[in-house]
């Protein structure tokens, strides 16, 4: 009988696998989902990457006032990811039980708190406290959006999708350059200090996201309203057949997993990746100030580095999508942060520095999007939640706590930022082997 059906290609069958490349259909929907969510989830991802970056531009006057050494101001950096680590798994456990709409609004609200809370530190303990308590109230956003695009995004858009929700990173970082330069110039204002002012105002978006997401956000395909029936069940029927067709279902429980050589390749991976992007807004400022850069130039060339990634990581990611392959690409992406990095460590002059960091920020940014892109490919529905967390967490706690408390002790030691900077391009060829041997033990996996 001849199919009268206006959509046949919305008419697949549950547990049938139908290529979304092939399908004019599901690429019209899998577009109305992006218009619907990653607005939202770019929007909260710029705005808590904006948060816990201005620390960069406070420092200039905020560490004066509070008598921060360098040493302490690493510390200060690197505590936010040791509260981020430890309450990474719970936070994301969490979205998969009680849904994204009940996390990450919670997520945006906390950490709108916090923020504000920064303006009123007093010394060294309540830095190192504000700090520790933004880390624990951002814990699971990262994985947590990784882990709600995979309810979402069929498989084969997710590398794009998730370059669209990396491109909140590279923005927050403009944003942050152009505006927090802007308001540091408010110091002195109703006898408040530019710092202050800096937390006080960039912590309010965060209160009114979380308020808006409460009421806007949808947890599951089958619950959208604004998809029609047809709709839900395409996309519902894609997502629950690479459920099934998963290669290491087998692996069901966290005991397992951590057994399992890849996860323990993934997470020592993630430590490099972790790190460069902790650190690409850090000390930027700093060096510029160190060139004599005034103020208000600071922030406008500070811009440019994250622009330059998001050009870049925008060409590799729909390469890789393009091309259906991610462990290469994400090799790739990891070589090139190193390159940028290591340009950086060795340059004293500040043309070179400049774009020594914008190969850094097409480095960090492909590789931290392509690199989520592989577990959500291949581990479990039941399992990936807590595995996503986990390899985030170890990200977190190695590369976003010990890594800039090292970076700190050898600055504060040599008055230098080039050794510490040379260990993080290190640290992305570590990334890099790791990454090539998950890609082996994948072919295994899908032989078996």
């Amino acid at each position: 009988m001849q199919n009268t059906s206006p959509n046949p290609a919305l008419d697949t069958a549950p547990g049938t696998v139908t290529s979304p490349a092939m399908t004019v259909e599901g690429d019209v929907i899998v577009r109305k989902v992006g218009r619907r969510v990653m607005w939202y989830l770019i929007a909260l991802y710029v705005i808590s990457v904006l948060d816990r970056g201005n620390l960069g531009f406070a420092s200039f006057s905020m560490n004066r006032d509070l008598g921060l050494t360098p040493q302490m101001y690493s510390i200060g950096l690197g505590v936010l990811f040791l509260g981020y680590a430890l309450f990474e798994l719970p936070s994301n456990l969490a979205l998969a039980r009680f849904g994204a709409r009940k996390t990450l609004t919670r997520i945006a609200l906390a950490f709108g708190v916090v923020t504000i809370s920064m303006a009123f530190v007093t010394g060294p303990y309540s830095f190192y406290l504000v700090r520790a308590l933004l880390g624990i109230a951002e814990a699971g956003l990262t994985p947590g959006v990784f882990l709600y695009l995979s309810y979402w995004i069929p498989q084969h858009y997710r590398a794009r999708y998730n370059a669209r929700f990396t491109y909140a990173i590279p923005c927050a970082y403009v944003l942050a350059s152009l505006i927090s330069g802007l308001i540091m110039q408010l110091d002195g204002t109703l006898g408040i200090p530019g710092w202050k002012w800096l937390f006080v105002l960039e912590g309010l978006p965060a209160l009114a996201l979380g308020l808006f997401g409460i009421y806007y956000l949808t947890d599951h395909p089958r619950q959208a309203k604004w998809l029609s029936e047809r709709e839900r069940n395409w996309l519902q029927n894609q997502i629950e057949s690479e459920k099934k067709g998963n290669p290491s279902g087998h692996t069901d429980g966290i005991k397992d997993l951590l057994k399992t050589r890849i996860f323990w390749l993934l997470a020592l991976g993630y430590i490099g990746i972790f790190c460069g992007n902790a650190c690409l807004g850090a000390w930027l400022p700093q060096i510029l100030h160190r060139h004599d850069v005034p103020l208000n130039m600071i922030g406008i060339l500070a811009a440019l580095p994250p622009l330059a990634g998001v050009i870049g990581m925008t060409l590799l990611c729909r390469r890789s999508d393009l091309k259906n392959e991610r462990i290469k690409h994400a090799i790739g992406g990891t070589l090139i942060a190193a390159t940028g990095y290591c340009i950086v460590a060795f340059s004293n002059n500040l043309v070179v520095t400049l774009l020594g960091f914008m190969v850094a920020n097409i480095g960090v940014y492909s590789s931290l999007a392509i690199f989520w892109s592989i577990p959500q490919t291949f581990l479990s529905a039941k399992i990936r939640p807590a595995a996503i967390a986990l390899v985030a967490s170890f990200g977190a706690l190695f590369g976003g706590w010990l890594a800039p408390m090292a970076i700190g002790n050898i600055q504060t030691k040599t008055d230098s930022l080039s050794t510490g900077l040379g260990l993080v391009s290190l640290l992305f060829l570590v990334s890099a082997v790791c990454i090539y041997f998950v890609g082996r033990r994948m072919a295994i996996i899908g032989k078996s």
